[in-house]
């Protein structure tokens, strides 16, 4: 869905998305999206994002590896649509640091990173990415793309199809994966109304 968003993109999925191969491709990017499951833990650095492995701990590209071996000074935006993946696990009370996921991207070079504070829903990352990248495949910089897709979903936009720009093709590129995509996302919003605050933008925007 991504892809069709933006004139060139590398996509690796299932077996080829492993860590060491992610860490390879990704500082060949100006835009980074990572759609996987987001794993926080007690210590800060072995938190992470599930991709591809033999084992759990063998798909982990874990926040200490991103330190390690990553090399992001080359990319403005890292997307990191998975859970939990702008906070750390915390105990007491504790000044609030950048100790989640997003930091090691951060601290290795990239510009900005785009993450969450809480679990999402499938939907919910589907949406926000079709709309975000929509933006940025139009030439809107980082900051007003996420602001932009902020605004779509606060404002609950998608119950009106848009007629033309970016979130038109968003919407059209969403339909045609999930036709039925919008009744889902009224009652995901009913029950969270606060569901759009979830993903926050860190970073040199």
């Amino acid at each position: 869905m991504i892809a069709g968003l933006h004139d060139s993109v590398e996509v690796l999925t299932q077996d080829k998305a492993t860590p060491a191969r992610a860490l390879n491709m990704m500082p060949m990017a100006r835009i980074v999206h990572v759609a996987a499951h987001g794993l926080t833990h007690p210590n800060c650095w072995a938190a992470g994002l599930a991709l591809h492995g033999g084992s759990l701990g063998e798909a982990m590209l874990t926040s200490s590896g991103i330190l390690a071996d990553g090399v992001f000074t080359s990319v403005d935006l890292v997307v990191l649509n998975a859970c939990r993946t702008g906070t750390h696990e915390g105990t007491g009370r504790t000044v609030q640091t950048l100790r989640s996921i997003e930091s090691a991207f951060l601290a290795r070079g990239a510009k900005a990173v785009i993450s969450t504070l809480w679990d999402i829903t499938d939907l919910q990352g589907v949406v926000f990415s079709a709309v975000l990248h929509a933006h940025l495949g139009a030439g809107a910089d980082s900051h007003s793309a996420y602001a932009n897709t902020i605004r779509y979903l606060r404002e609950h936009r998608w119950r009106v199809p848009s007629e033309a720009g970016p979130v038109c093709d968003a919407e059209s590129a969403i339909d045609a994966i999930l036709p039925d995509w919008r009744h889902p996302l009224d009652q995901q919003a009913e029950a969270n109304p606060l569901f759009w605050a979830a993903f926050k933008i860190t970073g040199v925007v």
